[in-house]
């Protein structure tokens, strides 16, 4: 099993919005269009906003394996399946922020 990338609140709210904008079907073509998704995020987003956390999120997405942004993806994925509780509630159940807990 791969171990999930620690994220803070913010970067783990860009993984949910840019996986929430992948149309691929293809799960490894979707591993590469990681960045390029969350770079879409920042821009539509307010720079200064986003502009310093989503650059750093950018670097160590860069810096994953393959099966690490797997596993960053399909967390995300479930996050956007799960209707219970709160953003920080709902990305701590799928592993996305430290403290978490998976279901199976």
């Amino acid at each position: 099993m791969t171990a999930m990338p620690s994220l803070t609140l913010r970067q783990a709210l860009l993984i949910v919005d840019a996986v929430n904008g992948m149309d691929s079907a293809d799960r490894l073509a979707n591993t590469r269009l990681l960045a390029r998704e969350v770079e879409a995020v920042i821009a539509l987003g307010a720079e200064a906003v986003w502009a310093e956390e989503g650059r750093a999120l950018l670097d160590v997405i860069k810096a994953w394996t393959t099966c690490q942004r797997l596993a960053v993806i399909t967390a995300a994925e479930r996050f956007w399946a799960c209707s219970e509780g709160g953003y920080e509630e709902g990305l701590r159940a799928v592993g996305l922020l430290p403290g978490s807990w998976v279901r199976g």
